[in-house]
């Protein structure tokens, strides 16, 4: 009894070292003895994270942040502090939710206002569709398509995203002054910037082409948005996506559209294709983009680039073997 109380303590403590459950491994001690302590030891520590409510849409996420804030309440004035996250959040104090925007400040909610960064991309979609002189139907219906399930914007919302699109066609505002704004807006949060480049590229070949024109201009706003690097690889997941969903099923795509989603050439070796595969598969990881805040549509098209870019991967080490 005495060395089953030793082991027990043993996996305790060692629990406790790898926030783990001290109690549940203080049992498993106990009764496992010595298999309980090889087995804890190999385990890797806990991430000691926490629960919060918060974030755009208010649900709960299990996530760790590092850095918190705290503001005035719009309505009864008290301090409150939140993770630094924009979106809705709620006073402990009054009940009352206000929004803390990208910039750091703070208002009283209204559901139907457009917050800074949405107006900003509208702009852009709008410059983008106007390009080539002519807003064709396919290109108003992609915007239409790409703002309802991006924003999920309510009924006058929408109204007012649509003023705001026919408006910035016929704006002098540069294309440029609006990208540098929502860089500054977004405070150059990477991922939506990825998307933002992913939906240009959708409204500029909703006629069919990718025009030259139109390309120059979405390289000059994946360049102010830091992405120039990664524009090409950018464009192959889009390209790809778009064979993947046309093909009936089919999976395959070419090998060269395959070494361009992973940002690898042909000569390259297969450990170092293999690194850029796992390197974009952490970077994309769907619960990566959870645990940073990420909205429902970034996490459903994260899923598809992880199963695009695990096609293409398997294509090319198929094609090798």
């Amino acid at each position: 009894m005495t060395w089953r109380l030793l082991f027990a303590v043993a996996a305790a403590l060692l629990a406790v070292a790898k926030k783990r459950n001290a109690i549940l491994w203080f049992i498993a001690g106990f009764m496992f003895t010595w298999f309980a302590l090889i087995i804890i030891l190999i385990l890797p520590g806990g991430s000691g994270r926490r629960i919060f409510v918060g974030g755009e849409h208010g649900r709960a996420r299990e996530t760790r942040w590092r850095r918190r804030v705290s503001r005035s309440c719009p309505y009864c004035g008290s301090h409150v502090t939140f993770d630094d996250i924009p979106g809705n959040w709620t006073c402990p104090n009054c009940g009352q939710t206000f929004t803390y925007s990208s910039d750091g400040h703070v208002f009283a909610s209204n559901k139907d206002e457009l917050m800074p960064q949405m107006e900003l991309m509208v702009k852009l979609f709008a410059k983008m569709a106007k390009k080539d002189g002519v807003v064709s139907e396919n290109e108003v219906r992609q915007v239409d398509q790409i703002v309802r399930e991006a924003f999920r914007p309510t009924k006058e919302q929408l109204r007012k995203i649509m003023t705001l699109f026919n408006g910035a066609r016929y704006s002098d505002e540069p294309f440029e002054t609006i990208a540098h704004d929502l860089y500054a807006s977004v405070r150059g949060r990477g991922d939506v910037l990825t998307d933002t480049i992913i939906a240009l590229l959708a409204i500029a070949a909703s006629d069919g082409a990718l025009r030259t024109e139109e390309e120059a201009m979405i390289r000059s706003a994946a360049s102010i948005f830091g992405l120039a690097d990664q524009y090409e690889s950018i464009k192959a997941q889009f390209f790809g996506r778009q064979s993947y969903s046309s093909e009936e099923g089919s999976s395959k795509i070419g090998l060269e559209a395959c070494y361009r989603l992973l940002g690898c050439t042909p000569n390259d070796s297969d450990q170092l294709i293999k690194k850029k595969y796992r390197e974009l598969i952490k970077e994309n990881h769907p619960d990566r983009l959870m645990s940073r805040g990420a909205s429902e549509a970034t996490i459903k098209e994260a899923n598809s680039k992880v199963t695009r870019i695990k096609h293409a991967y398997e294509q090319i080490m198929a094609a090798r073997s």
